[in-house]
């Protein structure tokens, strides 16, 4: 992932007490950004009118910052922060300063008031650029911010048949698929399952077989139960998939498997997971661009797609579990990790790693709106008998500090689907920044 580009913009009024303290206060803010890994687009001068604003406003506008951050030195008046919200229609982060003669504080919270009204998305930090808790407050706002601007550029396939129809609305793509892309900012593409067939079958055995030696020596092959035939066009589909990622300029993709197509996909998923392209096998692209934003949150990598398939009040945990089509870098042991004949073509099954701690998260909705779950916990090493009870496929133990009856019952109460992706490491925060950026609604358990 690129670095986030931040706006880093100090504002004050001649007429307030204070503003004498600006070179110290942007200066050092811009330094403890650089060294915390922004790129930062720092203003040419200092604004303490519209004039300064505007010409401002002119260098940062070419730049597309990800994000602004407007340090309020002193009170000014709103046709300031106005000027920068309205040309440079990105996320904003108002900073108050601890100085009681400035009013400063009040300043962000009459703005705040502005922003909320307008439906503008915005966060408020409070302290001196020294203080650390604050620069990493905005460092990991600016990070999601980052996301949802690449959330504007992403292109995400369904590859998958949608036979032409209408009530009264869209024809060839849903009215679902308008809402989702305004709320996202997303280009959905249509590409015909058809179209990725007749890629991978144009690949060669030769082309198939240097695949697989790839994957042996990078052991993502595992224990396999599959003929070499099934094994040879599933690394025909992974070089397909990646041709088509190529020739439509793809962020992601969603492939249907179900009731036709089943894994097709889902090993050659596996595969472009480690290699961090996001190939979604149940044809759902709300969780496609989750897997899409989640990789790039906290230490970079993949997600796995799950479902719940039981919970044990003793042990106070989730079994999660898919046919599979996750990363192996998730196994606890790529030798453990399992190919097996599913449907048209193999799945990927594993027990998942144990770690101390995970984020689990879901996406639903619809007319525009939509909620995100946001939950952690930790998952514990499966046993190898009740993983072959399973089917051999990805499971994944969750323990959670909760009681499970009453994080599922919350679930069901707030609406939340099946389709759950787990992900290494505590991204709850950054997750609910992301959500306060779309205007998602927040399911927190």
């Amino acid at each position: 992932m690129s670095k986030p580009k931040v706006a880093l913009v100090p504002v004050a009024n001649h007429f307030e007490s204070g503003g004498e303290r600006w070179e110290d206060l942007f200066g050092t803010a811009r330094k403890a950004f650089e060294q915390n890994g922004l790129e930062v687009l720092a203003a040419k001068k200092m604004v303490w009118d519209a004039a300064d604003a505007l010409e401002v406003v002119d260098q940062l506008q070419g730049a597309d910052p990800d994000l602004l951050v407007i340090i309020h030195v002193t009170w000014v008046q709103d046709t300031i922060q106005y000027l920068f919200v309205n040309n440079l229609k990105c996320p904003v982060v108002l900073w108050a300063v601890p100085f009681i003669e400035t009013f400063s504080l009040g300043c962000v919270q009459h703005f705040a008031s502005i922003l909320w009204e307008n439906c503008i998305p915005f966060k408020h930090v409070y302290g001196m650029p020294q203080d650390k808790k604050v620069v990493a407050e905005i460092v990991r706002f600016a990070a999601s911010a980052g996301i949802a601007g690449s959330l504007k550029k992403a292109r995400i396939a369904l590859i998958g048949p949608r036979q032409t129809w209408r009530v009264a609305n869209a024809q060839d793509m849903s009215r679902e698929e308008w809402d989702f892309s305004k709320t996202c900012g997303v280009t959905i593409v249509h590409i015909e399952m058809s179209e990725l067939i007749s890629t991978a079958e144009n690949k060669s055995d030769a082309q198939a077989q240097k695949v697989l030696e790839e994957m042996k020596q990078t052991k993502r092959l595992g224990t396999v139960k599959v003929d070499q035939g099934r094994l040879e066009y599933a690394a025909k589909v992974y070089l397909g998939v990646k041709e088509l990622f190529q020739r439509y300029g793809l962020s992601a993709a969603a492939a249907e498997c179900y009731p036709e197509f089943g894994g097709l996909v889902n090993l050659p998923s596996s595969w472009l997971a480690d290699e961090g392209l996001v190939l979604d096998t149940e044809g759902d692209i709300g969780h496609t661009v989750l897997l899409y934003a989640m990789y790039q949150m906290g230490k970079e990598g993949p997600a796995a797609l799950s479902e719940i398939g039981s919970y044990e009040s003793k042990e106070n945990c989730f079994y999660l579990d898919h046919e599979g089509s996750s990363a192996y870098s998730l196994a606890e042991d790529p030798t453990q990790v399992h190919i097996q004949e599913g449907g048209e073509g193999t799945m990927v099954g594993f027990p998942f790693k144990p770690l101390p701690k995970v984020t689990i998260s879901d996406i639903c909705g619809n007319n525009g709106l939509y909620k995100v779950l946001i939950m952690t916990g930790s998952t514990e090493k499966i046993d190898s008998k009740v993983w072959v009870e399973a089917g051999s496929k990805l499971l994944i133990k969750v323990k959670f500090e909760k009681k499970v009856e009453e994080i599922f019952n919350r679930m069901l109460q707030e609406g939340v689907d099946h389709h759950l992706l787990v992900k290494e490491g505590d991204l709850a925060a950054q997750l609910a920044d992301l959500c306060d950026i779309l205007g998602m609604k927040k399911v927190i358990i």
